[in-house]
């Protein structure tokens, strides 16, 4: 009888600078600023931003982070 394998879920290899940029929010070697914060004004009127906080370097490089 043929033996069943289990399927093993794929794990995406970590990548240390993606994980350094998301912990100091430096890329090109500058300081990335917040953009976009919907909390320091309030969330418009019935639309949620689902906790994201946009990041943007000067180069035009820009991520989202979920808060916490």
């Amino acid at each position: 009888m043929a033996q069943l394998k289990k399927a093993v879920p794929t794990r995406h290899p970590e990548d240390p600078q993606l994980r350094r940029m998301l912990a100091t929010h430096m890329h090109c070697g500058e300081e990335m600023q917040l953009v976009g914060h919907a909390a320091a004004a309030g969330p418009p009127e019935g639309k949620d931003d689902g906790g994201l906080l946009t990041y943007r370097c000067v180069c035009g490089f820009c991520f989202d982070q979920r808060r916490t």
